[in-house]
Formats: structure tokens, sequence, C-alpha cells
């Protein structure tokens, strides 16, 4: 209900007047109030406000005094007697008071004389008027100014959150910053050796990129205007500040505001600058410049302002891969830093901001760094380093360039060998808990000594071998127009300590720093060369087989996924299965079928757990039998092959391969230190059966039917002509995209990859390739053994030698073909030694009934099942032999002439 405005002529002592037509209308204050409780529903029984109606004064309250009781009445309200609209109204009498104690009186009449100097004081000024009478833009105007006054407590309370957000952050940032190294602080400037295995040195590191640098003592520049045009132009207040300048900061914001982003110059003190080039930390990260702040203060604390700017001139880029005022000098003006003039200094001290563009080398470099120059020669005026005369002087001087010193200056290219050996020192370092960038830095410059393990003799092989593109094309024209060249990569490990001996990173010489090597860095599948590590050298050490054992080539369906499919293949199609053949044969033609068989007996995941304990971990690869053909999700590279193939000759030994021996920092203190413990991965007996298996890839026709895949090229001989033992496998993936060989001899264990950098566009290796990684293999391997004496590969006590049918894989009967007999190798306590005699070409023996189906694989980490075509003793692929055809066992027969060749 909306009130009703009431006309009042005049205000008395006990009450309102109201006059109007000749009639005065007297009511009370509490009339009114009354009244306009009414009107909006509240309570009217309430105390009588301001005394009686009567308006007396000093008379009690004729109706509702404080403290009485006010009996409820009907309705809201009694109507008034007299309604003129426009003009107020009459209110009705009140009923009879209720007597009041003089108390209560008194206590009324000081509450009532405050209620009425108040009402007066409303009623004298300007008209009041409810919420419900304000003018519209009054509530749009006040709840305007709550949205305001609200959103400014929210940004406030926003600003506040993120104030504290930044100091915890900025806190975070400083208590997490790392002290710079120590022997970088005493020698950030010093040269890193690296030495061979004999001691000679190698290689000398002055940088992360090995750019050539030379170093210069503060007090041989102290008198010369080196270092004023450097703070002139990079920071002014160098001598004043505490390591960092706020006021250059703020001025450096204020200039990037102005011009959009791109500022003027730089807030970065020389300390700054002095900090990024020792650590190398050059990272765009709110993180990485709390931390150079507080760093750069550390810093001025512990060193004094000549010690730190003779660590900037002398760790100041230069341009053209010179580094340090004194490279520069000598590059650019054939002359030491101290000789010097000031024109000569004022254009060197502009370089740094932007090498590339201030290239003294180029015409348009050249042009800028005049421009620079002068505003050096400029600020040098303004700061009061130099004089007017001085300035006009140096203006007005020509300068005389010297490039030809440019040719002999620049980067130094490390080996391949050199980055994979400070690559390995700097993960070592690292796991010591120095930081990333730290490691870096103390490698690249930080005086260290690394001795290494390369070999002089075999990383001269491998250069030799690799640098000649003859040894990976024979016809290299072919590729003259080719999108791409053959590239082949190398490592050779020393079987004796685990020691990578060297490395060959790829096909000619090595023309940068920091690039691809083919020897470690690349991953392709490794193809056939696999078998030995994850197929037959695990079924050999669980005791499922030997290499007599009998397997099945025929055809097959063996992919789980399309069960109708003829899988796998194999290379040779004519014929395009063997049938019945042995371990050892089926390993030197390199039958897929009896491959993926084992494999499926053996247990993918067994495979895959031989793998990593031979230091390939592929654990989490989703490939399933194709492992046996060598065809993991994610590849090997030939320093992962060279690894697992040393285990065979040193016993079943792995030894994790490392690059280095020991590294000593300045002061000659050991800081790491190589001690590989070996792991037994196969028992001696395995490798050694493994190695006479392999043994095979050199044989010619030997009671096979069949050529060793390297008889052409092999075995390994000395430069007397004398034959070293070599055991070898060759690898081929799918559409011949890489070539294998993996290799050793009882000195050295060599892999080969060969191929194409590009693995999108699928480029094949040439059909008169393909025997280009045997033929750099034994080219490198041949130099390296030139000196060596022949040596046989150890073979365990506890192994026997037994002559065999080639055929069945028994003991050879009179019937056998001297040929086909040949001598094998089995553990002393094997349950499959041969126990029977040639079924195949004796009398009696029955006829074989051959496997037609293959265990399901398994993904147990441990085999699950006999082999699909058992070794002789227990053979499920063993004829079913008649009581009355069984021959009683004799001593094993000795051929009496030499074994023919039978026509292949």
């Amino acid at each position: 209900m909306r009130s009703v405005p009431i006309r009042v002529d005049e205000i008395t002592e006990s009450g309102y007047l109201s006059e109007e037509a000749g009639q005065t209308t007297r009511f009370s204050p509490y009339d009114l109030v009354h009244r306009d409780a009414a009107a909006h529903g509240r309570d009217t029984h309430r105390v009588h406000p301001f005394g009686s109606p009567t308006g007396a004064p000093g008379e009690p309250a004729a109706y509702g005094a404080p403290g009485a009781y006010v009996p409820p009445t009907t309705g809201a309200y009694p109507p008034p007697r007299t309604v003129r609209p426009g003009n107020g109204f009459i209110l009705p009498p009140s009923p009879p008071p209720a007597p009041l104690t003089p108390e209560v009186h008194d206590a009324v009449e000081q509450h009532l004389y405050h209620n009425y100097n108040l009402l007066r004081k409303n009623l004298s000024g300007r008209p009041q008027y409810t919420s419900y009478d304000r003018r519209f833009s009054q509530v749009v105007g006040r709840t305007f100014g709550r949205i305001i006054r609200t959103t400014l407590v929210l940004i406030l309370a926003v600003v506040l959150l993120i104030a504290g957000f930044g100091v915890g952050m900025i806190y975070g940032y400083v208590r997490s910053t790392e002290p710079i190294p120590a022997n970088l602080m005493t020698s950030g400037v010093e040269t890193s050796l690296v030495y061979d295995s004999e001691g000679n040195l190698l290689s000398r590191q002055t940088g992360t990129m090995n750019i050539d640098r030379q170093n210069i003592a503060y007090a041989d520049i102290a008198d010369t205007y080196v270092a004023k045009a450097f703070i002139a132009i990079e920071d002014e207040r160098f001598y004043d500040h505490i390591g960092i300048d706020p006021k250059r900061i703020a001025s450096a914001l204020v200039s990037a505001v102005i011009n959009s982003g791109s500022p003027t110059h730089g807030g970065s003190t020389i300390v700054q600058q002095t900090i990024k080039l020792i650590t190398g930390n050059d990272r765009r990260s709110s993180q990485r410049k709390v931390q150079e702040w507080y760093r750069a203060i550390m810093l001025n604390e512990q060193l004094s302002k000549n010690t730190i700017m003779e660590y900037y001139l002398n760790l100041v880029p230069m341009g053209n891969n010179f580094v340090g005022i004194e490279t520069a000098a000598q590059g650019y003006f054939g002359k030491h830093a101290k000789d010097l003039t000031l024109p000569e200094c004022a254009l060197l001290a502009g370089i740094p901001r932007a090498p590339s563009f201030f290239n003294p080398k180029t015409e348009v470099g050249r042009r800028n760094a005049l421009r620079r120059q002068r505003i050096v020669l400029g600020k040098m005026a303004q700061l009061g380093m130099i004089t007017k005369k001085e300035y006009d002087d140096a203006m007005n001087t020509d300068l005389e360039f010297v490039f030809d010193s440019m040719l002999t200056a620049g980067t130094h290219i490390n080996s391949y060998f050199v980055e994979y050996a400070l690559k390995e020192v700097v993960r070592d370092l690292e796991a010591a808990g120095v930081s990333r960038v730290m490691a870096r830095q103390m490698v690249s410059s930080g005086g260290l000594k690394i001795y290494t393990t390369m070999e002089p003799t075999v990383q001269r092989s491998i250069d030799t071998v690799f640098g000649d593109v003859r040894n990976f094309a024979r016809r290299p024209e072919r590729y003259f127009d080719a999108p791409e060249q053959p590239e082949g990569g190398m490592v050779i490990i020393n079987n004796e300590t685990g020691a990578i001996a060297g490395i060959g990173g790829g096909v000619g010489p090595k023309r940068a720093n920091l690039v691809l090597s083919r020897g470690t860095d690349i991953a392709r599948q490794p193809g056939s060369s696999i078998k030995p590590l994850a197929v037959y050298g695990p079924a050999l050490e669980l005791g499922l087989m030997t290499g007599a054992s009998m397997l099945l080539d025929d055809e097959s369906r063996l992919d789980p996924d399309n069960p109708d499919k003829i899988w796998p293949t194999n290379s040779y199609t004519n014929p395009p299965y063997l049938g019945l053949l042995n371990v050892r044969f089926a390993l030197k033609v390199s039958a897929n079928v009896p491959a993926v068989k084992t494999m499926a007996t053996v247990g993918v995941e067994t495979g895959k757990y031989y793998l990593y304990r031979l230091g390939i971990d592929r654990r989490k690869d989703q490939v399933q039998l194709a492992l046996a053909m060598g065809s993991p999700q994610r590849g090997m590279s030939p320093l992962e092959m060279a690894a697992g193939y040393a285990t065979f000759p040193s016993n079943g030994l792995f030894r994790k391969p490392y690059s280095y021996t020991k590294v000593e920092d300045r002061k000659g203190r050991v800081i790491l230190e190589k001690d590989p413990q070996p792991t037994q991965v196969f028992k001696p007996s395995t490798a050694y059966m493994m190695t006479s298996i392999l043994e095979e890839a050199v044989r010619g026709v030997h009671a096979f039917w069949a050529y060793g895949s390297c008889v052409a090229y092999g075995p390994v001989k000395n430069a007397a002509g004398q034959t070293i033992p070599t055991a070898a496998k060759t690898g081929t993936t799918q559409d011949k995209m890489d070539k294998w060989l993996c290799a050793y001899t009882p000195y050295y264990t060599g892999a080969v990859w060969l191929g194409f950098d590009n693995r999108i566009k699928r480029t094949p290796v040439h059909e008169e390739n393909e025997d280009q990684t045997k033929h750099v293999w034994f080219q490198v391997m041949n130099r390296v053994h030139a000196d060596l004496e022949p040596k046989e590969f150890v073979r365990p006590p506890n192994i026997v030698e037994v002559k065999i049918c080639a055929e069945s894989g028994q003991l050879p009967g009179p019937d056998c073909p001297e040929w086909g007999i040949y001598p094998e190798h089995f553990p002393e306590d094997s349950p499959l030694l041969p126990h029977e005699i040639c079924h195949v070409h004796n009398e009696l023996a029955p006829t074989p009934t051959l496997p037609t189906e293959v265990t399901d694989p398994t993904s147990s980490a441990q085999p699950t099942g006999t082999p699909t075509a058992h070794p002789t003793g227990t053979p499920s692929a063993t004829p079913t032999k008649r009581p009355t055809a069984q021959p009683t066992p004799t001593p094993t027969p000795k051929p009496t002439k030499t074994p023919g060749k039978p026509t292949p």
C-alpha cells in the first residue's frame, strides 16, 4: 500500500494543525505514526510516542504510553471522521489512556523530546521521500555507485591476491636458485680437454659449439677504451649499481610500451649478461629472469667489478664464431685487444647487441656496425669518458679491417665420438645432482679433463672407411641427382671392457658440431639381426633347444589378427620353404617361419625381457610375434645392437657401454669415474653355443646346402693373413629400407647400419649395394685387427662336442652321408643331448611325422611350453618309434673320408 503525503499547515507543541475551509483539525504525532503504520500493514498496538491527544505539555499519554499494554482492536484502524483528499485527513479519537507511574512518565518525556526534535528537523528541511517516491535517476545513481564501490573492492582484492601470489612466486624462484658452481666461477673461461684411451689430446672445448676463443686479463686492457666503450653502450652505471639496475629496467619497460613492444635498449646489466654467459641459460621465462637478478646481486657481492668485466669481455659473442674481445680484435683488425684504438673499441662494443646485424664481414653489416659505432662514441662523449677532440678524431677516422685471419679462426669440429662422450658426461653430471645447464657449461668451458675410451686404431679405421662414399655406394653417380645420399653408422665395442672403442656417425667428413650421429642417435628396425638376441638366445638359455634342434619351415598362418593370411614368409623364394631344418641352419639362412614359431614358444614378453637385460628397453612396445623378424615399433641404434651382441663373446656378461673412464676438474680432482658392473644375462654355455651357430655366417657349404651370408667377405684376417674367428648375423627390413650387420671377434664387437635419413620418403637400398654393410664391417675390422694375433672364443668347460647328422639332429648312423655329419655343442648336463640314431638315413628308422601347428603365442615373461619342434631326445617333431625298429645306441661314428659337397 502506498502512503499518502499529509498536508500540515502548522506545528505546535501539542501536535499538528491542518486548516482547510476555515476548519482546524488537530492530531497528535502518534495519530500520524499510527495511521501510517496501519496503512502499511504494520503492528499498530504500540506505545504512544508523543503524549496525549490533547497535546497538553507534561500530561500523561492519553493512549499507548510507553510500557502500557494496549489490547488489540478489531480491524487495521477505525476509519477517520473526516477525509479531505488533497487537504489532509482527520484522525479518530484515541481510546482511554492507561495510568502511568511517575518514573515511566519521566522516561517517556525524555524519549518524546528527543523524537520531537528529530521529527522537527526532518520536516523543516527538504521534503522526505520514501524509496517508492525517489526519482529514477536517483535510484540508478545510487545503484551505479554501489556497483562502482563493489568493483573497486573486487579489483583491490584481485590486486592483493596477485601481489601475494607474485611475492610467493618470487620467493620460490629465489629459494630454488642454484648457486653457480665454484669451478665455473674460478674457471668459467677455461678450456676443457678431451683425451683418448692412450692419453693423447683429442679436442679442446671452448664453448657449447666449441667456438674459437682466446682469453685476456682485465689488467691488459685496463688502460684502453675497451671497457669504457662497453660500459657506455651496455651499462653506464656499471660501477654504481648492485648487480641489477632498477632505473635501466624501468626505462626499458617504458621504451617497450612506447615503441609497441620493441624497446630501444635492454634492461640487463653487464653483471646479468655475465651470469647468462657463464650459465648458458638464456630461456625466456619469468623464473629465469628472477633467478638471474638474484644471481647478479650475489655475484656483485662476491666479485669485484673489474673481475666481472674480465669475465664478460672473455665470454661475449662477437659474431663470425668469435667469442671474447681478444679473438674479435684479432679476427677483425689483426691485432691484440690491448692495441685497439678508440674507433675500433667503439665498433666492437656495438656488435654484441646483434652480432649478425652488425657483422663487419658483410657490406650491409659493416654499414650497420659503423652507424652503431657513432652511437657508442656519442654515448662515451655524453658520459665524459672521452673529450670533444677525441670524439671528433674518432668520428673522422676510417677503419681498416683485416679479414684474412678469419680463415684460420672459427669453429673446431668435434668427432662423433667426442660429441657422444661429452653428452654422456653431461648426463652423468645431471645424475649427480648438477642441473643440465650447469653440466653443459662445465663440460664445454669448465676446465675439465675428460679421459675417453676411444682407441686410436679403431677410430682411425672407422674414419678411413666412412670417409669414402664408395664403400657405401658402389656407383655413387647413381645418387648424384638423388634427393638423398646413402648414409651409414657404426659402433665398435671392446669385448673385454665393454667400452666404446670407436664411433662412425655418417658417410664422409663431419662438417658441423651437434649433428645427427647414425651410430648412436638413430632408431631403425634391425630386421633378422634381432633373432640371436630376442629369439634364439633366450630359447637356448631356457633349455628349450640347442643348435641341433629340428624346426619346420613350412607355409604357416601365424598372424593372430589375420588367421587366414600366410605369414610369415621367407626372403628366399626358390624354394619358398625348406622343410625340416635345425636351428643352426635356420639361423644361417635367416628363415623367418622357424624364428616366429620359436618366438611363439618362448613368448614375446620373454623376448622383450631379454632385450631389456641387454640394454634395449622395449618392454612397452606393442609389437607381438613380428618381434622375431625385427619389426618393433621403435627401432635400435648400432650402439644398442653392438652392446647386445658383445654379450656373446663376453661369456654372457652384459656391460652397459660407456665412452669415458674418468673426469677431473681443473685442480685434478676426480669428479666422475666409470666402474661398470657386468650383468650375467646368458650362461657362458649359452653364449658359446650362440657364437658357434653365428660362425656359420662366414662359412661355405659346411654340412648344409647354403653358403654363409658373409662368406665372400670374412672371416676377419690380420695383416699377416691369419684368420681370426668371426661370428655374424645380417638383418634386412621390409622393402630393404635398412641393412644391418652385427658381428664380433674375440676382441671386438661391431654393428653397421646402412640406409637413408628420411624415414617418411621410403628409399630402398639399391640392389647392388645390399652387401655394402658386410663390405664396410670387414674393411674396418681387418684394419682394426691388423696387428692382433689369432685368438679363439673362450669355450666353457661344461660344453661338450657331439657329432650329429644335420638332417635329423640325431647321432649319425652308418648310412648317414659323411658330408652331412658335423660337430654340435651341448651343455654336458643338458637333457637335450642326442641319444638316438638318425632315423632319416638308417634302414630301420621309421618315417618321421612332421609338426603342422605351432603353439599359440603367450604374453608371459617366462616360457610357457616346449617348442614346436623339439631337439632330439624329447621331440614332438620326432617320429613315433616302432618297438621293433628301436636301435641300440652306439658310439658316435667317425667319418673315414673327406666329406663331399652335395649339389645345392
